[in-house]
């Protein structure tokens, strides 16, 4: 999925004050309720109103999460104010792999094209962890397309090792 440059900023500022404060569990706390607050439909639907004013959407939005710290309640109020409030999954996403990166994790994406069985899963998130040097958190999915073999997607890095891509490029060999 990629990655949004205005989400980017945000995590980044985000990132910054929680490394300083030693606090990132709490931030991923603070961002993942603030997600979800700002899922609520209700709410949604008074900031997709152009006649509810910021000051409006903001009263809104403490009132339905007074718990908010008041560095989760300014961004919020910048959110609304610069009317990114639809940001905010990213924006948790991408602190989440800052925060992970920071802590010598790796989030992958294994595909492959059958069912693997626990062992087998081991044995690709070892032999990922070995090879990154860092610890791996594996995420696995299966695509029957893919004929066989498997794709690994590390951060914006794709590694396709899958029958279907070699069976592409031959048949682009072949036509061109």
């Amino acid at each position: 999925m990629p990655r949004s440059n205005i989400a980017r900023r945000y995590a980044q500022g985000i990132f910054q004050l929680a490394q300083a404060d030693r606090d990132l569990d709490a931030w991923r706390t603070e961002l993942t309720q603030l997600e979800a607050l700002l899922q609520d439909d209700v709410l949604r639907a008074a900031f997709a109103n152009p006649a509810v004013t910021t000051p409006r959407r903001m009263e809104l939005a403490r009132g339905l999460a007074p718990e908010l710290r008041p560095e989760t309640q300014n961004l919020l109020r910048l959110l609304i104010e610069h009317r990114r409030t639809s940001e905010m999954p990213a924006i948790r996403r991408e602190f989440e792999r800052m925060a992970d990166e920071a802590g010598g994790i790796v989030n992958v994406a294994l595909t492959t094209a059958i069912e693997l069985d626990e062992a087998e899963k081991r044995r690709y998130e070892k032999a990922l962890a070995d090879r990154l040097g860092k610890t791996v958190r594996l995420e696995y999915r299966r695509d029957p397309g893919l004929v066989a073999g498997a794709t690994v997607q590390i951060g914006d890095r794709l590694i396709d090792g899958s029958v279907r891509t070699q069976l592409d490029r031959l048949r682009q060999q072949l036509v061109g």
